[in-house]
């Protein structure tokens, strides 16, 4: 059995290289879809592909640390986030509570709503997309 140590050292090999593969694949959750998304304020341009009111301006942002914070439109909230497994969820959002004209309110609601049941989130040709709960939220870049 001459070649008994050749065989042995090619399988510690192969499993040495295949540990060392697995471990580069591995997901994290250092952010969400890419770093080009991160540090970025992102507009709302629509929920469930409705316009939205005008003169509301909703917002969000993705820090490095997983923090989360925006506007509604009226008021503003701030929370944290998690990317594992390729799954997107917010923590519990922090809100504050102005009083808005009712259209607003509404609309912010969706849009909160939303954005807690978000699952997937991607970038693609300069646009966020957020979905989950049968919602879509789409974004565009603020620069």
């Amino acid at each position: 059995m001459k070649n008994k140590p050749a065989y042995k050292h090619f399988l510690l090999t192969a499993a040495a290289i295949l540990i060392l593969f697995s471990a580069g694949c591995a997901t994290h959750s250092a952010g969400p879809y890419n770093t080009s998304a991160m540090n970025t304020k992102w507009l709302l341009e629509d929920i469930n592909g409705m316009g939205l009111i005008d003169f509301a301006h909703i917002w969000l942002r993705f820090d490095d640390d997983s923090k989360i914070y925006g506007s509604g439109g009226c008021n503003s909230f701030r929370g944290h986030y998690t990317y594992e497994n390729g799954e997107f969820k917010t923590g519990p959002l922090a809100m504050t509570r102005k009083a808005c004209p009712s259209a607003i309110d509404t609309q912010e609601f969706k849009f909160m709503q939303a954005l807690e049941n978000v699952r997937t989130i991607h970038t693609q040709n300069g646009m966020l997309y957020m979905q989950g709960g049968g919602s879509t939220l789409r974004f565009s870049n603020s620069h």
